[in-house]
């Protein structure tokens, strides 16, 4: 039976603040028993519990006006770690350059809350989406027709609007992430912007250390594509890692909260 339990340390649960952050974070993940008891805090399954769901679909229809884009995005929970793929008509949108060809297998126990946008630039009449959600052998999926809307005749598609967005746009990410102590982990922050992208990670755990992943962090990595990659996974990494993504246009930034958990 799949069963995760997370050691809150004495230290931890000490502070009010910090307790309530821990707890903030967890409603993320609705699947987990909340429940702060002598220290423990488990998640566990039972016949009731959905360790895979879709909890934001895209708009069923969306108008495309020419020259503008239309954003379609889904959010999801599950265990293991689900993964958010795009189908235009029933064909994968490989909207994501994959640059790294270092691949870390998602661990079996892990859950998370992941985020997903698809940018549609262009639509010729009209086109069916779907977000296809992944965990383990579990999927589910929600659709959406995006359909060119009536226009004033001026079809001209700008020089400016092919490289949109300018600005940075994090397309993927976790929002809550658990996995098992010692486990090698990959936070995704997957961006578009033009022109490309300056991306860094920085973290602030629960005793309130706080960094900013180089070269010469132990552990911590980022990959050209955006990922961050800690090996192994410890408890003092409980807290919450930022992805910011920075070009001349602007920034933004996804945060994601890490649960290091204890296998029982």
């Amino acid at each position: 039976m799949y069963h995760i339990t997370l050691v809150i340390a004495a230290a931890l649960l000490g502070g009010g603040c910090r307790s309530a952050n821990v707890n903030k974070h967890m409603k993320m993940l609705p699947q987990i028993d909340n429940n702060i008891e002598s220290n423990v805090v488990s998640t566990k399954q039972s016949p009731v519990t959905k360790l895979l769901a879709i909890t934001r679909r895209p708009n069923v229809l969306n108008p495309h006006p020419p020259g503008t884009t239309v954003e379609l995005t889904c959010e999801a929970y599950g265990t293991p770690a689900p993964s958010i793929h795009w189908y235009k008509n029933d064909v994968p949108v490989y909207e994501h350059d994959m640059e790294s060809n270092e691949l870390i297998d998602t661990n079996p126990a892990s859950l998370a809350r992941v985020v997903s946008t698809l940018l549609v630039t262009r639509t010729d009449e009209q086109d069916e989406y779907t977000c296809l959600v992944k965990s383990g052998t579990k999927v589910a999926r929600a659709s959406s027709t995006v359909y060119r809307a009536p226009t004033d005749g001026n079809t001209e598609v700008t020089e400016r609007s092919k490289l949109i967005p300018l600005e940075p746009r994090i397309l993927v990410s976790y929002k809550a992430y658990i996995d098992t102590i010692g486990s090698n982990v990959m936070l995704p922050c997957r961006v578009r912007g033009h022109p490309r992208p300056h991306i860094t990670w920085t973290w602030k755990n629960n005793n309130g250390t706080s960094g900013t992943v180089t070269k010469n962090t132990p552990r911590m990595k980022v990959l050209r594509s955006g990922e961050l990659i800690i090996s192994p996974l410890r408890w003092s990494d409980m807290g919450e890692f930022t992805c910011r993504a920075t070009n001349v246009f602007g920034s933004q930034y996804a945060n994601t909260f890490v649960y290091p958990a204890k296998a029982g």
